[in-house]
């Protein structure tokens, strides 16, 4: 039943009025599955009412998985209460520890009391006190006096590539980047994240701006007992006493802008609990965890032409089943130049020649693995390095299960070590280029789950600009398919309206978009490639979402 002294809270929005609350405000944190805490209630009350007089203290339940501030304490099971004073939360009591809970809350009383009557000025709130709070609290970091906060790096600084200057810019004045994330910021979220900005005129044109294109996220650190955020602020304020005038080439250049005080023109860093709890839970919700001991690396795994030919479908699922992700795939014929400059160390070897003619002799499968200690683990599922000694000595290994009886050659490859890996799937997987485009119909309807979809599948956004193509643009993009019956359907199409234009970079990245946008049409997109873009957001083969190059 609910307590009428409590108030209750249940969504993003009644979180937001609750905060404007005057005086001493305790909210007890609950899980939905199990409710507010019963066992400091007639504490709550005996408190409520001997402090009534001047209505300084109140209390609140809040619902944590329904509150976004709060999403970090969700699955938590253990009783928690913040203290909130005039709209700052200032301190977190963990536990239904009575006799703590009664003597924080009587001494925030009594001090507001204080600075009511003007016996004492109100202490300053100092964000990276109450934001370190909070990140200890949702992540037990193990190491001491380390004082974290967040950046944003604003769409203009990402798109004009000024995203590494602006991190040594920090780096230098003695801050660590704990994390990193890009990311393309919806509506929603950049009004629940900058909600404290809205009654500015601006805000609209603010929200436009924000959507406009990625934002580079940071979470930058200070490993001393010093105040990250005013530190940080340090570095847009040092300066402000200098002179206004600049050479003009100094003040173009984002050094020049940076020394002059203007480094919040491109990063926004928060200054309140609310707003920097929220983009921590959302960009980083796995920072901090407790480091379990287990290193999740990649590996190269080559099936030779042979076994592939024969038993792909047997060797992708003993892969899989043994618990390795296949990160990325290629199926590759390799020439012979190719070949002598992967197998370079093993030219002089006598098995040498039959190596070349196997491995040129038909499609590779290059396979990116991933899973905790994949070098040595893909290592220890191949065996013995020869077909003869994996027979007798590990006859259950891959090598010796898939050996193919008319070549003692082994049809299969690992990486040696972890440094070699890096090298091969470089080889095999380089990073790339491509072009990638929305098109129009889809720019008006998905723009933000698209882009968010890109991100998602780790390619990074190096260069993006919305532009609506001329006709003789659209001819020219298309002019392979000039003269076939839907060419001018397919130019309209791409003349509707603005489409956005991207430059993706990613290792692998020509064929990885490609299986990203799925088959040209939807209907059989949503058959073979239901997660694909064109399966999710494309409306016929004309209208299907977007383009991207083919090689």
């Amino acid at each position: 039943q609910l307590i009428i002294f409590q108030v209750s809270i249940t969504n993003q929005n009644q979180w937001d009025e609750m905060l404007l609350t005057k005086g001493v405000l305790v909210i007890d944190v609950y899980q939905a599955w199990c409710g507010p805490c019963k066992a400091v209630v007639n504490l709550f009350r005996k408190l409520k009412n001997e402090f009534s007089e001047d209505d300084l203290l109140h209390f609140a339940v809040a619902e944590a998985d329904s509150i976004v501030t709060l999403k970090p304490f969700r699955n938590k099971c253990e009783p928690v209460f913040l203290f909130c004073v005039n709209g700052k939360i200032i301190s977190i009591v963990r536990g239904a520890n009575a006799p703590l809970l009664n003597k924080k809350i009587t001494e925030l009383v009594e001090e507001e009391r204080k600075v009511l009557a003007g016996e004492k000025e109100r202490p300053e709130l100092c964000t990276y006190f109450t934001l370190t709070l909070f990140i200890t609290f949702f992540h037990p970091f193990p190491t001491e006096g380390v004082r974290y906060s967040v950046a944003i790096i604003k769409p203009d600084a990402v798109l004009e590539g000024r995203v590494e200057e602006i991190k040594k810019k920090i780096t230098d004045a003695g801050f660590s980047i704990a994390a990193t994330e890009e990311k393309l910021l919806t509506e929603e979220q950049i009004r629940v994240f900058y909600a404290r900005n809205t009654d500015k005129p601006d805000f609209e044109d603010f929200v436009q701006f924000m959507m406009s294109g990625p934002c580079h996220i940071l979470m930058i650190a200070k490993k001393e007992s010093t105040k990250a955020i005013p530190h940080w602020k340090d570095l847009s304020e040092s300066n402000e006493n200098e002179p206004d005038e600049l050479e003009p080439r100094k003040a173009d250049s984002l050094d020049g802008i940076l020394e002059t005080g203007d480094l919040l023109n491109f990063c926004d860093v928060q200054d309140s609990i609310e707003d920097a709890s929220r983009q921590l839970a959302f960009f980083f919700p796995n920072f901090g965890k407790q480091n379990t001991g287990q290193n999740v690396e990649r590996t190269l795994a080559l099936i030779r032409p042979l076994l592939l030919k024969e038993r792909r479908d047997s060797i992708i699922q003993r892969i899989t089943d043994d618990g390795f992700k296949i990160a990325m795939q290629k199926e590759i014929v390799l020439s012979e130049e190719q070949v002598r400059q992967f197998y370079k160390e093993h030219e002089n070897e006598d098995y040498f020649p039959v190596l070349l003619e196997q491995m040129t002799s038909g499609p590779t499968l290059a396979l990116a693995l991933t899973r905790v200690n994949a070098v040595e683990r893909w290592r220890e599922l191949l065996g013995p390095k020869t077909v003869e000694e994996a027979k007798m000595k590990n006859p259950t290994s891959l090598r010796a299960e898939y050996a193919v009886d008319s070549i003692s050659l082994d049809q299969l490859h690992g990486s040696s070590s972890p440094g070699d890996a890096r090298k091969e799937l470089q080889f095999f997987f380089p990073q790339e280029h491509t072009l990638a485009l929305i098109k129009p119909d889809a720019v008006k309807e998905h723009k933000g789950d698209i882009m968010q979809k890109v991100k998602d599948a780790g390619f990074t956004i190096s260069k993006i600009k919305e532009a609506a193509l001329t006709r003789e643009m659209a001819m020219q993009f298309y002019k392979d398919h000039e003269g076939k019956p839907f060419y001018e359907s397919l130019v309209t199409c791409m003349t509707a309206g603005p489409s956005v234009v991207m430059v993706l970079t990613k290792e692998n990245a020509v064929e990885e978009w490609r299986q990203l946008m799925g088959p040209t049409d939807p209907e059989i997109a949503k058959l073979t490639s239901p997660e694909s873009i064109r399966a999710q957001f494309a409306h016929d083969i004309l209208s299907n979402a977007v383009h991207g190059s083919s090689n």
